[in-house]
């Protein structure tokens, strides 16, 4: 056989051999941890059949829709390309072209958002209920909202719509997400979305969303100022729900007369009204007056506006400095968005600078819950490695550990039996060993921005960080009992 036939010959056994390896294909540092849940909502949805010979199989697809959101600096058919490149010097001989162009767009259109959207419920239920009690018995969850730009395309627009301001619009599409993170090992649980602009598309909206999915009396929920409504606090009050939240200043309470504690913290009665009715007929509303009691705890730390709390613990057994510091806590969802968005969502010179990078707005929101569900997925390998060989799970660099599972995959992918074994073990250690190289630092930096697009004040050259040390500093404010 001439050279160039048999160069042909190999090249053919080459594609054959990936597309049998396609059939069971299992991205290696994540396979022991979610490969049975894809297969069940595979099959769940319908979704587990394909065409003989196909390289790109239901399980392919949702690995490679899982490969794209952290590989964000290559293009959908080099992703792919990575995804197999261990195979590639396994056969010596590779197909130029894995797939046509067009065909992971239409796979992954005719793939759909239920089976992602299924894919990280399940997922996350097999940590969930698992988490170990951080605060007096009770496991610390919080909320946050945050905005992620979208390609520029009439799709994108049509679906999000664009932020506008007084000085113009935004240059991209953007989403609104709001999520629900477990303190313990930095895991989003929940998660809704919504167009940027629009009537129900706030945060308040999509937050009762995630609330009403997730009451759970073993949890302690964290709001932010902006998350307050009196409605909130009844919802939480009926539910037994406990809550530590944080309070606008246009929200005025008053003391128990009696009810200052020791430690400076007081109980104050929140009057509001809530729906009893709505007459079908006239669609007129009966209100009923409601009264919750909280527990109010105003603090100051040198260099910052005073900040009141109110919380249903009232048990004087939890100190009101401890309730202050731990709701310090919170600020750790905003580190988990930018693990998300600057780290696993990174793109390199000549990308999109979009955080997604799909142009349909239904792969936008496929793209979210895979996004969601690797990050999980990155997480719990971090508190894998942390509780085989010890340490903090949550002084472990986030960007470390991606790169540690981008050089280890291809390689482990095709590693079989005990080789494997070894190349999970030493992946772990790797990552154990990839600490943040700068901790959290006890410093404070100003709330200015380099370039004046917002209402935060321009930086200037001496708006620099300074030390801080919250937890030391933080005085609680005195009330004068009535």
């Amino acid at each position: 056989m001439r050279k160039v036939d048999k160069d042909k010959a190999m090249i053919k056994s080459a594609a054959i051999a990936i597309s049998e390896i396609g059939k069971e294909f299992a991205f290696a540092p994540f396979q022991s941890m979610i490969q049975p849940i894809i297969h069940e909502v595979l099959k769940e949805h319908q979704k587990d059949k394909f065409r003989k010979g196909t390289i790109l199989t239901p399980c392919v697809l949702v690995w490679l829709c899982f490969a794209l959101v952290f590989r964000r600096n290559l293009n959908y058919k080099k992703t792919l390309d990575w995804l197999f490149s261990g195979f590639r010097w396994e056969f010596l001989k590779f197909p130029e072209h894995i797939v046509k162009d067009g065909t992971i767009s239409h796979a992954r259109l005719k793939m759909g958002v239920d089976v992602f959207r299924s894919i990280f419920i399940k997922f996350v239920s097999t940590f969930k209920d698992t988490a170990i009690p951080d605060f007096y018995g009770w496991v610390t969850v919080m909320f946050d909202g945050t905005s992620m730009t979208t390609p520029d395309t009439q799709s994108n627009l049509e679906r999000f719509g664009k932020h506008t301001s007084g000085r113009g619009q935004s240059g991209f599409p953007q989403i609104r997400m709001v999520a629900l993170m477990m303190l313990f090992a930095r895991r989003i649980i929940d998660v809704d979305y919504a167009p940027c602009k629009g009537k129900k598309t706030g945060e308040r909206t999509l937050m009762f969303e995630i609330l009403k999915r997730c009451s759970n009396s073993k949890f302690l929920y964290l709001f932010d100022a902006g998350f307050y409504s009196f409605s909130l606090a009844n919802y939480m009050a009926e539910n037994g729900l406990q809550f530590i939240l944080k309070l606008a200043k246009s929200v005025k309470v008053k003391a128990i007369p009696g009810s200052h504690m020791a430690d400076g913290s007081y109980l104050s009665v929140l009057k509001g009204k809530v729906i009893e009715s709505v007459n079908s007929g006239t669609g007129r509303i009966k209100w009923e007056k409601r009264e919750i009691v909280v527990r109010v705890i105003d603090f100051y730390i040198p260099g910052f506006r005073p900040v009141r709390l109110i919380t249903s613990l009232l048990e004087s057994d939890i100190s009101a400095r401890e309730i202050v510091i731990h709701y310090h806590k919170r600020w750790d969802i905003e580190i988990a968005f930018d693990e998300l968005k600057t780290h696993q969502c990174a793109t390199l010179t000549g990308q999109m600078p979009t955080i997604f990078r799909s142009k349909r707005s239904e792969l936008v929101v496929q793209e979210l819950y895979a996004m969601l569900t690797v990050y999980n997925l990155i997480r719990s390998l971090i508190k894998e490695a942390t509780d085989q060989l010890g340490g903090d799970f949550l002084i472990i660099s986030f960007s470390g550990a991606l790169g540690v599972i981008i050089e280890c995959a291809p390689q482990m992918s095709i590693a079989k039996g005990e080789r494997r074994k070894r190349i999970w073990f030493f992946m772990l250690q790797v990552i154990a060993q990839s600490k943040i190289d700068r901790p959290r630092r006890l410093r404070r930096s100003p709330r200015a921005v380099k370039v004046k697009m917002s209402n935060f004040k321009q930086k200037r050259e001496n708006d620099k960080s300074e030390y801080v040390n919250f937890a030391q500093d933080v005085e609680i404010l005195l009330q004068e009992a009535a």
